[in-house]
């Protein structure tokens, strides 16, 4: 049976980069029946590649840097991360990027990226990230269903 996690990492105690694990919390209350793990991983490299390690298949959720509007969401896959060589599209997770570069041949997964507005010292997401938060919650979970579905896995 296909193990498939999704991983929010981030810093709540810097603003919108906590959007990862905000959405993670809130996906976990929303969807109690399905097969699919919610996970918590903040800033924990070890603690995020083990659990990575032991899924068949992973979706990370977190803030990234790229241009778009605040609250789009961009999506890439774990294999290609490396594409984006300067990876300073996360301000925080440089390491764990380059360690997925580095098991990209093993790792099945995509990286969903929410553009923040404001990373700072605050906890808590910012109100502008607040005022989109139905719609960001909308996309994003329907992004991961399809992510799911393209890979032909299950979802009960």
């Amino acid at each position: 049976m296909e193990r498939i996690i999704v991983l929010g990492i981030g810093n709540q105690l810097m603003m919108d980069d906590g959007i990862g694990i905000s959405l993670v919390e809130e996906l976990e209350k929303l969807d109690q029946t399905s097969n699919i793990h919610y996970l918590i991983g903040e800033s924990d490299i070890d603690y995020c590649i083990g659990k990575i390690e032991e899924a068949t298949f992973t979706i990370i959720l977190d803030a990234v840097c790229s241009g778009k509007e605040t609250g789009e969401i961009s999506i890439y896959s774990l294999a290609n991360l490396h594409e984006h060589q300067t990876l300073d599209i996360s301000p925080h997770n440089l390491h764990l990027f380059q360690v997925l570069y580095q098991q990209r041949e093993t790792i099945k997964g995509f990286l969903i990226g929410v553009e923040p507005y404001e990373i700072s010292f605050h906890i808590g997401i910012s109100q502008t990230l607040n005022e989109k938060w139905d719609q960001i919650l909308f996309e994003v979970k329907k992004t991961i269903v399809q992510l799911i579905m393209k890979e032909n896995m299950y979802i009960d």
